[in-house]
């Protein structure tokens, strides 16, 4: 009987080694406190960031290119305003000094033109004077309307010829270098030219000889004679002429 329960007690131990967990073998298990549980959340809508495409080598580029091509445009945009607006300011300046010079230019021309004009006669008159040898004058007084048409010299004199364009109307002032007194004039070319028609005027130290508009005096060693038709001219005018040589 002993036996038999030895044997079933040497039966129970052997399925109960049978039974035991190798711990070499068996994973530990793992704690609940151990255990990640991972959640993956979506970013809400503000913060999802918007993806960026990838451009390539050769996008890239052409974006940088276009990108400095516009730079450049718009660079060159200004300085070619600029560059127009200055030119314009010295063409404005250039055409002002243009105009100002040529303006100066025609005034110095009017100046001297109108100054040749009004002393042509007595340069015309100091030509004829060094070819004569007269001491020759110009008249300071000259009838209204009269001007010099011309200034001749020959046989020892010169004459001086005016002209009335109004009145279409002319004399003559003839001047010749002479040894004359008046007594000497009156017999040796009054009486012969105006035979008994003349009148005899003092002014200012002057004998004049007056003959309608025809007159003659001497003065300083020049004998001067007034030549005229149709009694153009006064004896007023006879004398102040005579007087302002």
């Amino acid at each position: 009987m002993q036996s038999k329960d030895n044997t079933a007690l040497s039966v129970r131990r052997q399925v109960q080694a049978s039974t035991t967990l190798n711990r070499r073998y068996v994973k530990r298990p793992v704690r609940s406190t151990d255990v990640m549980v991972k959640v993956n959340k979506k970013p809400s809508q503000p913060q999802q960031q918007p993806q960026v495409s990838k451009l390539t080598a050769k996008e890239l580029k052409e974006r940088a290119i276009k990108k400095a091509l516009a730079e450049a445009s718009t660079t060159t945009t200004v300085a070619t305003q600029e560059t127009k607006s200055k030119k314009s300011g010295k063409i404005k300046f250039g055409f002002g000094r243009v105009m100002l010079a040529l303006s100066c230019a025609a005034t110095a021309v009017f100046a001297i033109a109108y100054f040749v004009n009004i002393n042509m006669p007595d340069i015309s008159l100091k030509v004829a004077a060094m070819q004569t040898g007269i001491n020759a004058s110009y008249p300071s007084y000259v009838p209204r309307n009269y001007s010099t048409s011309s200034i001749t010299s020959e046989n020892g004199k010169i004459t001086l010829n005016f002209t009335n364009s109004v009145e279409d109307t002319s004399f003559s002032l003839v001047e010749e270098k002479s040894s004359w007194d008046s007594n000497a004039l009156l017999a040796n070319y009054v009486k012969p030219t105006f035979k008994e028609n003349y009148s005899i005027i003092k002014e200012q130290g002057l004998t004049l000889f007056i003959s309608g508009s025809n007159a003659a005096w001497v003065n300083g060693g020049v004998v001067y004679i007034i030549k005229a038709d149709n009694n153009i001219l006064t004896n007023k005018q006879i004398r102040s002429i005579a007087v302002s040589l």
